[in-house]
């Protein structure tokens, strides 16, 4: 039986417009709620801040969206519920994360900024298929940079995983720093909204 969306449709809207606005801006912004339970309330939830991880999921379609979610006290006092990027995970006979499908491939960066002979064709918060053009042959590992509009290149750690077909490779991906983890969260987050903009209305 299909799990009900814990959000309804207003909820859903509402958290994907300020999610949308704050994406296009920096693409590292954290969407904040103001918490005003009481002081009973407001307790317990900090309480389960500081020793239970957090989430807030929704069900679009086949998809499988959850956010984290983090309780901030600020100088007052108040507390602020703040959401980051979601991890997106497709239903099937296996669930998986959700992988995005580049209609434009993405040659990596070198560290000095130049192209590499490597380019993205697929990618999700955990792997890559990648294709190796030139005279280059497929490697065991690389650490390069995926460019990005308008945003400093995101640091991707690979490790050859398997091959596909006979142009792409599938690579692991290791996020070093964190924050190239949650960077690439959003990126992929808002490139699931522009692909499926249908699923936005079917909360």
């Amino acid at each position: 039986m299909r799990k009900k969306s814990l959000l309804n449709h207003e909820e859903l809207d509402y958290i994907q417009q300020i999610l949308g606005n704050s994406l296009a801006i920096s693409g590292l912004a954290a969407p904040s709620f103001r918490v005003d339970g009481g002081l009973a309330a407001n307790a317990v939830l900090a309480g389960l801040g500081k020793h239970a991880e957090l989430h807030l999921d929704a069900q679009l379609g086949d998809q499988h969206l959850r956010f984290p979610l983090q309780l901030v006290e600020d100088e007052f006092h108040a507390l602020h519920l703040e959401l980051g990027a979601p991890k997106i995970f497709q239903h099937g006979d296996v669930q998986r994360s959700w992988r995005l499908n580049l209609e434009q491939p993405l040659f990596l960066l070198d560290q000095d900024g130049a192209l590499s002979e490597l380019c993205v064709h697929e990618i999700s918060p955990s792997g890559v298929l990648i294709e190796a053009t030139g005279n280059l042959n497929t490697p065991e590992s690389f650490t390069l940079w995926l460019p990005l509009p308008g945003q400093e290149p995101i640091k991707l750690q690979g490790h050859y995983v398997r091959q596909i077909n006979p142009e792409l490779s599938a690579f692991r991906l290791d996020l070093l720093p964190s924050t190239h983890g949650e960077r690439l969260r959003h990126f992929i987050f808002q490139q699931h909204r522009l692909q499926h903009p249908q699923l936005q209305r079917s909360a």
